[in-house]
């Protein structure tokens, strides 16, 4: 059996070039109804979102993108994640961004993203 190859995320169009590991995962914000004679009668449709989390590796000449600049602009951006054919356009904000510098690694950056699903296209 074959496998499809690693996804990959694109911010505004671009795909991003440098990711190490991407996380996706989408909360329906469902909640429980429980009552008193049924116990768990089943449950109450909630606020959808999407989350995604990109460690990308930083090249010599600095981040591909400016994503400190762009987290403190809180703006609303577009990012979209492919896998496995489907492409997932999603719309939303970065919500944080951390850089780490060690001796034993190369430096990285990772960043936050929280949004919502526009469109999912299969190719």
């Amino acid at each position: 059996m074959s496998y499809s190859l690693p996804g990959f995320v694109s911010f505004e169009g671009i795909p991003v070039l440098n990711a190490q590991s991407i996380s996706f995962a989408v909360e329906t914000g469902n909640n429980d109804v429980v009552t008193i004679l049924l116990g768990h009668a089943g449950f109450s449709p909630g606020a959808r979102k999407v989350q995604v989390t990109v460690n990308n590796a930083v090249p010599l000449e600095g981040m591909e993108r400016a994503w400190v600049t762009i987290a403190m602009a809180q703006r609303e951006v577009t990012l979209s994640f492919t896998l496995a054919g489907t492409t997932y356009n999603l719309r939303g904000d970065i919500r944080g961004v951390k850089a780490d510098s060690t001796t034993d690694k190369a430096n990285d950056v990772s960043f936050e993203f929280h949004g919502r699903l526009v469109n999912e296209v299969r190719a």
